[in-house]
């Protein structure tokens, strides 16, 4: 019996030195169910033209010891859309892990990581899912502690309403979060609008750094690191 044989997603690896991009792009292509659609410099316009027939890009942003500049990060970024970016750096510090996702990034490894976590990450944003592992976080909402007041907030939250929290904090999207649970998109942006009243948030990004400062018993943390 014949039948046509699925196309794998492809991947496009974009960096500044050609030897660690090479590294990436034997790993990634060990993979049965992944291929790479090619590789570049961290340079706009080589990723615009390698975009074709790509389905993910990951970007390698340290040049020299240092990040990329948040413009020329900005300007690959927005070459690559509408495809999902995973961003690798040695870089944790809480500001720039913070720009990397408000620059459109779904997904972030930090380099003192295995690299089945850069697999696990990879098919988390080919999924159209978040990869924002606890332990960043930490990092980066490690400071925003909420007085033990606020934790009493979380037992306002109907069960269904817990059940967007956690899936917010993974990083998906309303439709995601909809199909997920079998309801409406409008039934979801409802229920958010409920949840952020009750917890005097006004954005995702301050609902999931209440998420992390506030879930000492693991309630809400995704199952990243097992």
């Amino acid at each position: 019996m014949s039948g046509s044989v699925p196309r794998r997603p492809r991947v496009l690896v974009t960096g500044e030195y050609p030897l660690v991009r090479a590294a990436y792009v034997r790993l990634i292509a060990g993979d049965p169910g992944l291929s790479i659609a090619g590789e570049c410099a961290n340079h706009p316009q080589a990723v615009a033209e390698a975009m074709t027939g790509t389905d993910v890009v990951v970007v390698d942003v340290d040049c020299d010891g240092r990040p990329l500049g948040v413009p020329t990060m900005a300007a690959i970024f927005a070459a690559a859309r509408p495809r999902p970016v995973l961003v690798l750096t040695a870089h944790d510090d809480q500001q720039w892990l913070a720009t990397i996702l408000r620059e459109g990034a779904l997904g972030i490894v930090l380099k003192h990581r295995t690299a089945d976590v850069l697999m696990r990450g990879l098919r988390a944003v080919l999924a159209g899912e978040a990869w924002i592992e606890p332990s960043m976080l930490t990092l980066m909402f490690g400071g925003a502690a909420k007085p033990p007041r606020d934790a009493q907030l979380l037992d306002t939250l109907t069960p269904r309403e817990r059940e967007i929290v956690a899936l917010v904090s993974l990083g998906l999207k309303n439709k995601q979060i909809a199909e997920r649970l079998f309801i409406s998109d409008t039934t979801v942006r409802h229920h958010l609008t409920s949840i952020f009243n009750k917890l005097s948030v006004t954005s995702r990004l301050e609902l999931m750094r209440y998420t992390y400062s506030t879930a000492g018993s693991g309630t809400f943390v995704p199952d990243r690191e097992r």
